[in-house]
């Protein structure tokens, strides 16, 4: 065997194998195996150095030659092996290299990243070992569950939901710092890097995405009335075009309906849609939540009859169903009570103006929210709209129920409990009756 100084790069949390080699030096995996080197370069003493990963077991290997020397033409290159095996993933940046010291050298200081070396020479071997890496399956609705259940150095990350879909073939290159591999728009399979305490998938600094064909499962509609009058005919509507939609029918209270809904759904999320909603026909139920960030709630727009605001107010919803089920004590606004994405993308024309009561009941409860809100430019403005009087069916009653919202919450500013109130129903119609 060559007596080649050799640098074994050690990885956290992936099996140790042990160095064929006697003078081998072990160093932990920092940032990329460029960074590594300049640290270690200066070191060598002999002609040529090898340089390998923890996870490589050249021992196993019959065919691999420890005591390669390069011929005279091949003496200034890089040498790198890398598998070819079908598990091996099929990156020519391998974890295992020859590197000529006094060429490096000269080199190393013009490198942004290591194969930028000017004569790199690439070994492809069919039997060269590395250890895969493992697979997770996750849920939709929490992926870091799945993701801190187990601590490999690198991990797929598989949406669950999948179906005969074939992982590609691919392994990680450590010739640049890590970084997350993606494949499809929708990126229900990801090879993510493990980092301690890790928030959201885009903490991570870099990623790689790639293209990959496989179906992708589309989320649960559940209708959610009370006592609209026109809920018969739009669940009808919603149904003839989407004949997934499921309803959930006369439930009581707007915690225990979210609630109710989640259960009838199959999948992690699912969209909300409410009777007073006249779904737009560019609007298809076919967005996706973001699997690379934290999970949400998403709120679509509706356009309001009325007063002409457009935003999220009344419109479909993209419910996370874990977050419905742990949001047990709401604020005056369920799905502001955790977290959310407001998505600019028209859903629907909020009629929420049918009757008297429910376009009292509305404005009612929508101006308290809006006075209890962080105050911005934006809601300023949208408060002014629902204040004024606006056009169509049952303006005046839009135009009643915002301003009585007005003086009850100065009345209440200061106690949250009387504030709640408009959130019950049954309170809502006791006091519009007392009024009117």
């Amino acid at each position: 065997m060559t007596g080649f100084d050799s640098i074994q790069v050690r990885f956290k949390n992936t099996k140790h194998i042990t160095s064929p080699f006697v003078n081998t030096r072990q160093v932990p995996f920092i940032n990329s195996y460029l960074e590594i080197l300049k640290t270690v370069v200066e070191d060598i003493r002999t002609e040529y150095f090898w340089f390998f990963a923890n996870f490589v077991d050249l021992k196993k290997i019959s065919n691999f030659d420890l005591d390669f020397i390069p011929e005279q033409h091949e003496r200034d290159q890089i040498h790198v092996w890398y598998t070819t095996h079908p598990m091996g993933g099929l990156n020519h940046e391998g974890n295992v290299m020859l590197i000529p010291t006094e060429k490096f050298k000269e080199q190393i200081k013009d490198l942004k990243f290591l194969r930028d070396y000017k004569d790199i020479n690439y070994h492809p071997h069919e039997t060269l070992f590395q250890r895969p890496m493992s697979k997770t399956y996750f849920k939709l609705q929490d992926p870091y569950s799945a993701y801190n259940s187990d601590h490999q150095f690198y991990k797929w990350m598989i949406n669950k939901d999948l179906k005969n879909v074939k992982i590609p073939n691919y392994y990680p290159s450590f010739w640049e710092d890590e970084k997350v591999y993606s494949w499809r728009e929708t990126k229900d399979v990801m090879l993510v890097p493990h980092r301690k305490g890790l928030k959201q998938f885009y903490d991570i600094d870099r990623s790689v995405h790639f293209d990959l064909d496989y179906a992708v499962k589309p989320m649960d509609i559940i209708f959610i009335s009370y006592d609209e009058p026109s809920a018969e005919k739009r669940y009808r509507e919603l149904k003839q075009r989407f004949p997934r939609a499921k309803w959930a029918k006369d439930i009581i209270g707007q915690t225990l309906a979210y609630m109710t809904a989640a259960s009838m759904s199959d999948t992690d999320y699912f969209f909300a849609v409410f009777p007073k909603l006249e779904i737009v026909e560019s609007f298809k139920f076919d967005f996706q939540p973001e699997r690379m960030k934290n999970p949400c709630h998403y709120i679509f727009n509706s356009k309001n009859p009325v007063n002409g605001l457009e935003y999220g107010h009344g419109a479909v919803l993209l419910y996370n169903k874990d977050l419905v089920m742990k949001t047990t004590n709401p604020g005056l606004d369920f799905t502001l009570s955790a977290p959310h994405e407001v998505v600019p993308i028209l859903s629907a024309i909020n009629h929420f103006n049918q009757t008297p009561w429910l376009a009292w009941r509305t404005a009612f409860r929508e101006v308290i929210k809006l006075l209890q809100a962080k105050p911005t430019v934006e809601g300023s403005f949208r408060l002014k709209k629902w204040l004024a009087m606006g056009e169509g069916e049952n303006a005046d009653w839009v135009y009643k129920g915002a301003n009585d919202a007005e003086k009850f919450y100065d009345k209440n500013r200061d106690n949250h409990g009387e504030l709640m109130l408009s959130y019950d129903f049954e309170w809502l119609k006791k006091y519009y009756e007392s009024k009117y």
